[in-house]
Parts: structure tokens; sequence; C-alpha cells
């Protein structure tokens, strides 16, 4: 089993890979799933932002998997797509839990919010990213309104839309 350590760095990797072209946004899911296979958070507690990245990482993973493996039986067998998509969605109130902590950790210092721009018409100005100014990689996104309400009372988050500081991964389907 991987530490803490070595997973933030395996998955330093592959975003450089997915930056670099090596792999598209379903490689990158699919790589990322395979990191991650040995590794179960015990809990939602954040002892460093390293520790919280690769909690988040987990469960935004396995919930974005998921949604690919929906998605492959949504005309064939719905009700197995519509069961899977349910999970993804309690994978996703996971890491948005796994937001949170991260975010207390830190005491909201030096983060960064925002609403982000979507090609979705249903996720536009749903979707909102979490930028950790003073990390490298650290990008979160989220649509929990308990979240963007302590953003908000922090004092870090900004009104108006902008652009995701990884524009082409999040607007791009699977």
């Amino acid at each position: 089993m991987s530490t803490i350590n070595e997973l933030s760095l395996m998955r330093l990797t592959l975003i450089q890979k997915l930056e670099n072209g090596e792999l598209d946004k379903t490689e990158f899911i699919l790589e990322n799933h395979k990191l991650l296979e040995g590794y179960t958070p015990q809990n939602f507690r954040v002892g460093s932002i390293d520790e919280g990245v690769v909690k988040y990482h987990y469960f935004n993973t396995k919930a974005k998997k998921l949604m690919i493996d929906a998605d492959e039986l949504e005309y064939r067998d719905p009700r197995t797509s519509n069961r899977l998509k349910e999970n993804a969605y309690d994978l996703y109130l996971k890491k948005d839990k796994i937001t949170l902590e991260m975010l207390e950790f830190v005491n909201f210092q030096n983060i960064e919010a925002y609403f982000i721009k979507m090609n979705s018409r249903y996720l536009e100005g749903a979707i909102y990213e979490i930028c950790f100014s003073d990390l490298d990689k650290v990008i979160l996104h989220s649509k929990d309104k308990r979240i963007l309400y302590k953003l908000k009372c922090a004092g870090c988050f900004h009104e108006s839309a902008r652009d995701s500081a990884i524009e082409s991964y999040v607007n791009t389907k699977l």
C-alpha cells in the first residue's frame, strides 16, 4: 500500500501526463482509479493538505469512475445505471466533507473561490472552484451550498464567474 506522500506524487505525475496530452480525461480518471485501488480513507479528518488532497481525490475519482460505468449502461440497463449514479452522488458528498475539512484545516486562508464558466447549461452557476493560492495543483470543485456559504462568510468567494484554472479538463465531456 502506498503512503499519502507517494499517492500525492503519483497524482502529480498523472496530472502532468494529462497536461502534456499523454492522457485524455477518461484515461486520466481510469489511471487515477487504478492508482487509488489499494487506498481507502479511514475517516474524514485531515491532518495535512496532502492527506486532504488524496482523500478528496479518492472520493472524486471513485465517483467519476461510477459515472463512466453508469453512462455505459444508461440504455442497456437503466436500473443499474441509476444505482451507480446514486452511489456516485454519495461519493461526491463524501468528497465535499473532505473539502470542508481542508478549508477548515487552513482556516480559509490563501483560498480563492468563484463560480466557473461551464459549457453545460445545467452546471453553469452551480459548480464553483476552490484554489489553494499558495499550493500548486490543489484545485477543488463543489456544488455544496454549505461550503459556498462558509467561503462567502470567510471573504474568499468572488461573485463573478471565471474560466476554470483547469478549463480544458472541466469542460471536456467523458
